[in-house]
């Protein structure tokens, strides 16, 4: 023992008093043991319980699964050298080691095992317990140990910090003395950095696998489908409504090059040749030999100037259309209670539609203007199959014949400067529900061979479009002509018109019931009263004025005429005679008293009454009024003035 080393120990822990070549650190820890642990101490070494060194373990799971292959893996170098590779936790407890097996024995035996504590305070000056509180790497040979029971050993040992500077433990080498090695210290280090790298690496791992998942669960919650492709068109990314589209599971195509299991147009390819962009533009692909109709958006994410991903989002078309149904497809809003009426023809039409309503056929609603053919059609949607889908409405009268077919039909396009588009016929809009003809007789002849076929076919293909497309929807149409008399002029088709009116159900006009005239009116100030926030009453005299009418405008006629009197009855909502109109309360009448018996009109009451009919039937206007009178503009005004007439009242009918 003769050396310098050892005779610095002993100078100092019986001098107090340092020699030259002692390094610093080491001169640091003396001073810290110094008064707090004899030199010559030879009590057992603390260990921790079994409980709490499986506990120590259990918490250090993560971090000792990453250690112990490292620990092996220096081991491989300095195996049989007599030396044992020892892992502490941050309390400097023993969690785990490896080693040549008489060295281990050894150790045990002066207390150096599994739990024990190795920190400074316990056993001294040593280069677990120093590496600790230095934080950084360091050796500690022979003397240098405070406690001379381990003066015979040699340690190196480095900190394994985390990703915050915080020490989490250290890994280091004990041997003998005398088998000390200059590279042990590099070696430990290497295995801590080692340690730390995949505690990094594995942050990391885990930081990218929860972006994943988060990625993930955004994809799934989207409605849309969406596909993430790389460069080389592998699919790297779905979400779930990609696989229900498909109706494939994720597992079988991830990392499948796209054209193993799917075919698309070649407009597609042409697009990401030139890098540009696809939006909302409809296709047709196909999967497993099954056609799938789409409407996709094709982005692309750049590095540099190269595509390192290609992004596809696609909806089922029909999934489209029925987002469109909930904004444009409105709910059918009458019911057979709407079609009120104790009559034998009302109590007839609302028994037909009860019979007709279930089946799938076409239904032809045939009657004049305002007798109620807008909510009959409402009513057989909701008593029908098809009553959960949209109710259509399309006006074949309001809409230019010359671009009639284009409006129903939709179309396709593929222009030189545009990518595909179009829009979508009525009848897939209407998919699944009723679309309501309006004016059938309006539609042009091409237009009523096109329905024809959807009727009997039930598919519809759009105006330059190859491919053909199912449809489920009821037809309902009304008309108001005489739809034979326009057949024997070659104006409508025959075939179309025994389609639309296999089952046929004509609505009687206002002057053939009524009887249903009282109900009616209750009706219509009941909802007029709801409307104006204020309860409305009428006369009893009312019903008999309204009664002796013929109404050639039908309920249409009648609403607008109690609609007007009620604004003119005012704050009191009192209807009186005087609020009607006046061709309503001078209605020419037939005398019908024997000959000359009969009342003579005046000229000035024949003429009232003329102007009356002819303001009722011209609604309102001079110009035309003065026309069918056979007199002029200016001569009709002041007969209107002269007999105290308001013009207003005919030109709202």
């Amino acid at each position: 023992m003769n050396n310098s080393k050892y005779i610095a120990w002993k100078e100092y822990t019986e001098n107090n008093r340092f020699l030259q070549g002692i390094e610093l650190h080491i001169e640091k820890s003396w001073k810290r043991c110094r008064g707090r642990i004899s030199p010559f101490r030879s009590e057992p070494v603390k260990r921790l319980s079994n409980n709490h060194l499986l506990a120590s373990q259990v918490v250090s799971f993560d971090l000792m699964s990453i250690a112990r292959p490292i620990m092996e893996d220096i081991y491989q170098f300095v195996e049989n050298s007599g030396c044992a590779i020892v892992f502490v936790n941050s309390a400097a407890a023993v969690l785990d080691y490896c080693g040549d097996d008489e060295l281990i024995k050894s150790l045990e035996q002066i207390g150096l095992a599994k739990g024990s504590l190795l920190a400074e305070g316990e056993i001294g000056t040593n280069a677990f317990g120093l590496a600790l509180i230095e934080r950084f790497p360091c050796s500690v040979i022979a003397e240098e140990h405070y406690l001379q029971r381990y003066h015979d050993l040699a340690e190196s040992a480095a900190p394994v910090f985390d990703l915050t500077g915080h020490p989490l433990g250290v890994i280091g080498l004990i041997t003998h003395k005398e088998n000390h090695h200059r590279h042990s210290l590099g070696m430990v280090v290497a295995g801590a950095r080692a340690i730390e790298n995949q505690i990094q690496a594995d942050i990391l791992l885990r930081e990218q696998n929860s972006r994943l998942d988060e990625l993930d669960a955004i994809l799934n919650v989207n409605s849309e489908a969406i596909f993430v492709w790389n460069s080389d068109r592998i699919l790297m990314r779905m979400n779930q409504a990609a696989s229900e589209l498909l109706n494939l599971p994720q597992e079988t195509l991830l990392g499948r090059h796209i054209g193993e299991f799917i075919s698309y147009p070649s407009f597609i390819s042409e697009a990401a040749e030139k890098k540009e962009p696809l939006t909302d533009v409809e296709v047709t692909v196909e999967v497993d030999g099954k056609s799938i109709n789409c409407v996709i958006n094709l982005q692309y994410v750049f590095s540099g100037d190269e595509i390192k991903w290609f992004i596809i989002t696609a909806r089922e078309q029909k999934e489209i259309h029925r987002l469109v149904q909930r904004q444009i497809g409105t709910k059918a809003a009458f019911t057979l209670a709407d079609l009120p009426g104790e009559s034998i023809q009302m109590k007839r039409v609302r028994r037909f539609i009860k019979i007709a309503a279930p089946s799938e056929a076409s239904i032809l609603i045939r009657g004049e203007s305002g007798t109620g053919k807008n909510p009959t059609a409402s009513a057989i949607h909701n008593e029908s199959s098809y009553k959960e889908g949209p109710f259509l409405v399309y006006s074949c009268s309001s809409v230019p014949s010359e671009i009639l077919v284009q409006e129903l039909l939709g179309f396709e396009e593929e222009m030189l400067e545009k990518l595909p588009s179009g829009r979508p016929s009525k009848f897939e809009l209407a998919n699944g529900g009723s679309i309501y003809f309006q004016d059938v007789e309006a539609l042009p002849v091409q237009a009523q061979g096109l329905l024809l076929n959807v009727i009997d076919l039930g598919i519809v293909q759009r105006l330059g479009s190859k491919r053909p497309v199912e449809v489920d929807v009821r037809i309902i149409a009304s008309t108001t002509a005489d739809i034979e008399t326009g057949i024997s002029k070659g104006n409508f088709r025959a075939d179309l018109f025994y389609r639309l009116s296999a089952m046929e159900i004509r609505l009687p006009p206002l002057r053939e019931r009524l009887e249903d005239l009282q109900i009616l009116l209750d009706r219509i100030i009941n909802r007029i009263s709801h409307q104006l926030k204020r309860e409305l009453k009428y006369d009893e005299s009312i019903p008999g004025v309204l009664s002796k009418y013929s109404w050639p405008g039908n309920i249409r006629e009648l609403e607008a005429v109690i609609g007007r009197a009620a604004v003119q009855a005012g704050l009191s909502g009192w209807i009186k005679k005087d609020h009607l109109p006046d061709y309503l309360l001078y209605q020419p009448e037939l005398s019908t008293a024997p000959y000359g018996q009969s009342s003579i009109k005046t000229m000035d009451e024949v003429e009232r009454e003329n102007l009356i009919v002819a303001a009722r039937l011209c609604r309102g206007n001079v110009s035309a009024m003065a026309r069918y009178l056979g007199i002029g503009r200016t001569t009709v005004w002041r007969k209107i003035n002269s007999f105290d007439l308001d013009i207003q009242n005919f030109r709202n009918l």
